[in-house]
């Protein structure tokens, strides 16, 4: 077989369904108004103010990439960067069609992309293996061991990273989640103040996708968090 029907037949075998990428929410007006996701490197030629980017440095050194994971958010780094931001203080997170997983110049991490300058990223089958390894090394020294309840559609480290390149269409965007129904309603009265035309894909509440412990929790027990459609 070849790398996209490795990778298509091992989705499937896992049920997964999606990737994610969490933006705050006012970069989520730039994402409707040009109709993509844009990479690091597509920002910067635009030199966009008005645009800021989460991972300001990219340690991965793959400027042309958008990082993204998995089933389910990278919530550490989610927290991180949520507490960082004092003043924008919602955040969405996209799902992506997982076709990009097995689409031409799509990399992984097993951990973290960033993690030692970015020398753990591959590509191919290989790279989207170690995803799924039973033992993995992740920040801190820490080892992870990938346990029989471990929902299957997870990485064993949930840092783990997948970089798929920029920009990637709003056409591959198949819905988003947000902390609570009231934000939910707050951004669509700002996408119709300012004239956009709403996402025709599902939005649903999942406040448990934005929290580190609880969602960690459900993952390693092989239970998938409520989303609530609105």
């Amino acid at each position: 077989m070849t790398v996209h029907e490795d990778i298509l037949n091992d989705c499937g075998r896992r049920g997964i369904t999606r990737l994610c990428h969490f933006t705050p929410s006012r970069n989520l007006i730039h994402v409707l108004a040009s109709g993509y996701l844009k990479d690091r490197r597509t920002l910067d030629i635009e030199a966009r103010d008005e645009v800021n980017p989460t991972d300001e440095y990219r340690l991965d050194g793959h400027l042309d990439k958008i990082c993204c994971s998995v089933e389910y958010p990278n919530s550490y780094y989610l927290d991180i960067v949520t507490r960082k931001e004092l003043v924008f203080l919602d955040w969405v997170i996209l799902f992506i069609d997982p076709v990009v997983l097995w689409s031409p110049g799509t990399l992984f991490c097993p951990r973290n992309a960033a993690a030692e300058n970015g020398s753990l990223i591959a590509g191919g089958w290989p790279g989207y293996e170690s995803m799924f390894a039973p033992r993995v090394q992740g920040a801190g020294g820490r080892v992870f061991r990938r346990q029989v309840s471990h929902l299957s559609c997870s990485p064993t480290d949930l840092q783990a990273e997948v970089l798929v390149p920029g920009p990637i269409p709003i056409e591959a965007v198949q819905g988003m989640a947000m902390l609570t129904e009231k934000q939910a309603h707050t951004e669509r009265a700002r996408w119709d103040t300012l004239g956009l035309s709403p996402p025709t894909v599902p939005t649903v509440v999942a406040p448990l996708l934005f929290d580190k412990m609880a969602l960690t929790n459900h993952i390693w027990t092989g239970r998938r968090p409520t989303e609530t459609v609105v």
